[in-house]
């Protein structure tokens, strides 16, 4: 029978799990010893049955958040997740290290789906995975009287128009709180600016939710964009072959490009393979589990490879084609370097790629207002390539983190700039003239009534502003740079027509602050001494391994070599059994009994148990 109202509040007072509970269990099941980040707070929500809203970062434990509270709460948790290939790869993760769990897509034959739905119905499931399009066609209400514990929303921005993957089905999972009463849902994503966070809020009508935004920052992460110069297939291979041997994505914006990609690189020696949304389903999965299971193969892709991808070794990102929103480049670049160790990404860029987004967006069925914040986003986008701000601090501040520090690492950070140089003066002069040209001209035209360079008869009519003229000592590259930064901050946008975009003022409030000199505007030199940056992506990154001794590296790949037989003989990815970081600890710590696998990270008690006598029988060899 279901639980509904008090009875349902009072058993579940009566089984109420601690935080202590959920740090014993994160040791036993999962081998960690401590939560990261946010996680904590996220999972002492969920414990206390409060509906959540979570946005932590790529990599940052997500999954931990809902799947900790839903081992520990009476009931099944149920998990919405977008993909199969997604759903997979956790179910799969979760079953080696003993969690009772199953998924129901389209890929399973009705047996098997019966199966699972009577087992979570019998209380014999821990998390049962399921996908939106399958709640909306009658599965929800077929689950409805069963014992649910936490239900969570993966990847939540899908549910917003505003966010970067909108997708209609999630608009839906509102009815979940009337299926499922007094069910506390967990709604959890990576990138999701502050219009989107609130979006979601209302579209899944969470209840008194409490909200945990962690830091965008991405420590490990080394990122460079350049424009595009000559061929660019021929500089994504010199990109690659600096990163030979390791596992990486290109990602491109169209399915002939994907495959270009892949026959340029497997010319010059680089194991690679398309994937796109053209290919039949059965090869897309082949080659996706090829990517997860194989070392050093690079995925030249569209979009289509996207949240199914959690290979935590992956090395690098390339964007051979950018995307159209910060959001998804930021989704996409963080499929780098999920492990935390070093990992790079190299966006290239240029006119014809913006025009084209804009292109896609205006040709697009979304309503008027959805259209302009997607073409607001697409220039923001452009100005972040094109500006001269630490990359890091520019995504941190673009979802509303205050003065983030330099990373110190990126392209922007090394290039041969001045000093961060305070813009206010010419920022308050390019807004100034916005609102004097009544909000109604382009950049270009503003630069020219700045520097009072009037070209034809309307030039000449505002000429008679008092804005006429008051930048002459700027030149064309110094005001590019100070509204790129503008558009870039929010502080200026971009309306009308997408190929006759004018700039205008969005918030009143924030030009009245710029005014008053209660807002800055920092650039990274002075505009009016430009100096050429320096292009190109960073240096491979250093393998994480390179403090083990030479003794150590050898146990390592002997360890690894184990590792990639005993996944292929179980049918999952590598990272499944052990992570890289795992290996190098076992391999330094040489452990020779069960209970000294289970004491280091990442290794849980399940895992202890089945991997001991193989990893001690590897070790004794390398002595």
């Amino acid at each position: 029978m279901p639980r509904g109202g008090d009875s349902r509040e009072m058993h579940v007072m009566q089984n109420l799990s601690t935080l202590d509970d959920a740090r014993a269990l994160l040791q036993r099941v999962y081998g960690y010893e401590a939560f990261r980040g946010l996680q904590e707070d996220v999972i002492a929500d969920g414990l206390a049955g409060k509906d959540v809203l979570a946005v932590l970062p790529t990599g940052g434990g997500k999954s931990l958040c809902y799947q900790i509270p839903a081992q520990l709460r009476p009931g099944c948790g149920i998990v919405v997740s977008p993909l199969i290939a997604l759903m997979a790869d956790q179910v799969d993760a979760l079953k080696v290290v003993g969690v009772r769990a199953e998924r129901l897509d389209s890929s399973m034959d009705f047996e098997a789906r019966d199966r699972a739905i009577a087992a979570a119905q019998a209380g014999e499931m821990d998390l049962l995975y399921v996908s939106p399009e399958a709640l909306a066609s009658g599965l929800g209400r077929r689950l409805a009287g069963m014992d649910v514990s936490l239900i969570a929303v993966d990847e939540a921005h899908c549910v917003s128009q505003w966010g970067h993957d909108f997708r209609p089905d999630y608009r839906a999972l509102h009815n979940l709180k009337g299926l499922f009463p007094g069910v506390p849902r967990m709604a959890v994503t990576a990138t999701a600016d502050t219009r989107t966070r609130d979006d979601i809020l209302a579209q899944l009508q969470l209840d008194s939710p409490s909200v945990h935004v962690a830091s965008f920052d991405r420590p490990n992460l080394t990122l460079a964009a350049e424009p595009k110069q000559g061929g660019r297939t021929d500089r994504v291979v010199s990109l690659v072959r600096q990163r030979k041997g390791q596992s990486g994505i290109v990602y491109a914006a169209t399915r002939d490009a994907t495959e270009k990609l892949a026959d340029a690189l497997e010319r010059a020696g680089i194991p690679a393979l398309a994937y796109h949304a053209g290919l039949e389903a059965e090869l897309r999965s082949d080659r996706q589990r090829r990517f997860l299971l194989e070392e050093g193969l690079v995925m030249c892709a569209t979009v289509a490879f996207g949240m199914g991808v959690d290979k935590p070794d992956v090395r690098f990102v390339i964007h051979a084609d950018p995307p159209k929103t910060i959001e998804a480049y930021w989704q996409e670049v963080g499929r780098a370097g999920r492990d935390g160790e070093p990992a790079d990404g190299v966006a290239l860029f240029g006119p014809a790629d913006m025009r084209r987004s804009l292109s896609w967006t205006y040709d697009s069925d979304a309503a008027p207002e959805v259209k302009q914040v997607q073409v607001n986003k697409t220039r923001q986008l452009y100005a972040f390539f094109n500006g001269d701000q630490c990359r890091r601090a520019a995504v941190r501040s673009y979802f509303g983190e205050a003065d983030p520090e330099p990373c110190g690492v990126c392209d922007a950070c090394l290039s041969e700039g001045g000093e961060t140089f305070d813009a206010t003066r010419w920022a308050q002069m390019a807004v100034s003239a916005v609102l004097r040209c009544g909000q109604r001209i382009g950049r270009g035209r503003l630069v020219t009534h700045l520097r009072g360079e009037a070209k034809d008869d309307f030039d000449q009519d505002l000429s008679t502003l008092s804005t006429y003229g008051i930048g002459e000592d700027l030149a064309k590259p110094g005001w590019n740079a100070v509204f790129d930064a503008l558009l870039f901050s929010g502080l200026l946008a971009e309306g009308g027509e997408a190929m006759r975009p004018v700039i205008v003022v969005p918030d009143a409030d924030a030009a009245k602050a710029l005014f008053k000199g209660e807002r800055t505007l920092m650039l990274r030199e002075d505009p009016a001494a430009r100096r050429t940056r320096k292009k190109g992506g960073s240096a491979a990154s250093k393998a994480m391994v390179d403090d083990l001794s030479s003794r150590d590296r050898a146990l390592f790949d002997a360890l690894r070599d184990w590792r990639l037989e005993t996944a292929k003989a179980g049918g999952v990815p590598p990272y499944v059994i052990f992570h890289d970081k795992t290996l190098a600890a076992i391999a330094h710590d040489r452990p020779s009994t069960t209970e000294a696998l289970r004491a280091i990270s990442g290794v849980g008690e399940k895992k202890a148990e089945r991997y001991a006598s193989e990893v001690a029988r590897i070790v004794q060899e390398a002595a």
